[in-house]
């Protein structure tokens, strides 16, 4: 690896902070040379010191940008996702492994961006596990980081890595060395590595429907809308009709990409390749019961507190039979916005055993709560979620039998953060809080519903806690844009426009096509009187609609969420500021 001294390490650090709000602690120094040893030699350089004074540099904020997901390549475990994990353990691995002896072949696994190789080293563990012998499995492990494919070929992790394995199986499958274990070269003979750049338009050594599970998981929340539909293309083509996507918690397909299916495998929700026609996409989305708010930055808050509050008397009268002259939303109808996943439905019929059966939608029935199909179910098949359609009933109904409030554990992470957003929709600020709060006890990692609660806590006024929320969220996704700019808009409301102009400057950078970043900072901008860059970040506003815009995980209310609305914002604002002096 790149001999690089700790002072030039501490430079990038600080370098680092300042421009992505990324903070790089010493356990993150193996990361940072790691990520030098791949980025130096494609600009011809050997010396660090140079290459932090290309970064340094005017010309360097590309450079610095294409550094950034490699920097953050440390950022792994053993077994991450415990849930997830579970389900490999206790069905996924069993019954591919059982499906291939069945048909005289191998496992076909991807482990695609496998960093420094916790995550296939976990999955090797386990066939190890199950009895599988190494010739019965193809696990191949790949990552764009050419550095950290090797420092994961050599096995070798510090004490503090490999805590997560456990006594027992650091036993059996690792061994000592000098600061921490190395892996027997028994583990190492189920993976091959490999460096592997997945924003590549074709995939040469991946045969069609040759791949029965590929783990992706928190990638592709580096990527544009356009390069993930493509992945997403090439992974469907590479599984087999069944076959099983894995991604992190904080990545979703919503609005994105609609022909794998969701399915629920011991409590997991994952995707899958279907095994006959094409899924139905999703439902259409409600239009908007409201115009979007024009540009006034003096306004900001108090008008969305406004419209909350309106509809929150809406659905009062509503609830008390009062009639509705203005024909409002009513309680059952969509949520304009859903911003997390929604299942897949499709035909189940003629299902074999074996196979994983995807969500599906079926009629409320007036006895029962959503349950597992089957109580004693044979090795290999697993279990429908009766997921009701929310739209089709009062929410204080959704879940017949249920009372009102209570927050069903077997239902999708996305529809249990939907239903906090309705509550959240009607005014119920505690209620919507409680239930996000009650869906991170169960999915910590989910991502979409902690950027949510962050910002029902910075509506509420609870500024401290929104900041820690959104601090929580950077912690597990160090990249994360919308942290920033939703921290942004909180420090906004609570006056410290310092604050805010900082945290979405940061968002920005990571993401500099971002439509609606360049429009709040332009607000920001205003409100101290900095009327020529407000003019500027307006016009980068509408610049930038010229790009796709992807949806921002996480829910916040009235946010400007399309490119007309957005246009139409910044321009009426950009006219009223032409005629402000300076």
């Amino acid at each position: 690896m790149l001999n690089v001294g700790n002072k030039v390490l501490q430079q990038l650090s600080a370098l680092l902070l300042e421009r992505a709000g990324l903070k790089i602690t010493l356990d993150g120094y193996h990361s940072l040379r790691l990520a030098l040893s791949t980025r130096m030699p494609v600009l011809g350089l050997s010396d660090p010191e140079k290459y932090l004074q290309k970064l340094m540099s005017a010309s360097g904020e590309e450079e610095l940008r294409a550094l950034l997901p490699l920097v953050t390549v440390g950022h792994t475990e053993f077994f991450r996702d415990a849930k997830q994990f579970r389900a490999l353990e206790q069905s996924v691995l069993p019954e591919l492994l059982a499906r291939a002896r069945r048909e005289m072949r191998k496992v076909s696994i991807w482990s695609a961006g496998c960093a420094t190789g916790e995550e296939p080293y976990s999955l090797a563990l386990v066939m190890a596990e199950l009895g599988a012998l190494a010739v019965e499995v193809d696990l191949w492990a790949t990552d764009l980081n050419l550095a950290a494919v090797e420092a994961a070929r050599q096995g070798r992790f510090s004490t503090r890595r490999a805590m997560a394995i456990g006594p027992e199986r650091l036993k059996r499958f690792f061994r000592p060395v000098e600061d921490g274990y190395e892996a027997s070269p028994i583990l190492r003979e189920y993976i091959r590595f490999d460096g592997q750049n997945l924003a590549a338009p074709v995939f040469d050594r991946v045969s069609p429907a040759s791949l029965d599970l590929i783990l992706c998981r928190n990638v592709i929340i580096y990527f544009d809308l356009p390069t993930i539909r493509g992945l997403m293309d090439r992974f469907l083509a590479a599984l087999r009709p069944g076959g099983l996507l894995f991604l992190g918690y904080s990545e979703s397909l919503f609005k994105v990409y609609d022909r794998f299916e969701m399915i629920e495998v011991d409590g997991a929700f994952v995707y899958r390749r279907p095994l006959g026609e094409r899924p139905r996409p999703p439902p259409p989305l409600a239009p908007m019961a409201t115009e979007p708010r024009p540009g006034s930055p003096e306004s900001f808050a108090v008008e969305l507190r406004q419209r909350l509050q309106a509809n929150a008397e809406v659905a009062a009268k509503l609830r008390t039979g009062a009639p509705d002259a203005a024909g409002a939303r009513t309680p059952d109808a969509p949520v304009r916005r859903p911003t997390t996943e929604m299942p897949a439905v499709g035909p189940l019929a003629g299902r074999r055993t074996g196979e994983f059966p995807a969500i599906r939608t079926e009629p409320p029935r007036p006895a029962e709560p959503p349950r597992r199909a089957v109580t004693d179910r044979p090795s290999g098949s697993f279990s429908v979620v009766r997921v009701e359609t929310p739209s089709s009933r009062p929410l204080a109904d959704a879940v017949p039998g249920r009372p009102s409030g209570s927050w069903p554990q077997l239902m999708p992470p996305a529809e249990r953060l939907n239903m906090a957003v309705r509550k959240m929709a009607e005014g119920d600020f505690p209620g919507a809080i409680e239930g996000v709060k009650r869906l991170l006890v169960d999915e910590p990692s989910d991502l979409d519903a902690l950027l949510t609660l962050g910002n029902l806590y910075s509506l509420t006024g609870r500024i401290n806690e929104a900041r820690d929320t959104f601090g929580q969220a950077l912690q597990r996704e160090p990249l994360c844009v919308e942290a920033r700019v939703f921290g942004g808009v909180a420090a906004m409301q609570a006056g410290s426009l310092a604050e805010a102009r900082s945290e979405l400057a940061k968002a920005l950078f990571l993401e500099p096509t971002l439509a609606i970043g360049h429009y709040l900072l332009a607000q920001v901008q205003e409100r101290t009187q900095d009327f020529e860059s407000a003019r500027r970040s307006y016009r980068n506003a509408v610049a930038q609609l010229k790009y796709p815009q992807r949806p921002l995980a996480g829910h916040y209310p009235e946010m400007l969420d399309s490119a007309e609305a957005i246009s139409r914002a910044a321009r009426y604002a950009l006219a009223a500021l032409e005629e402000q002096p300076g």
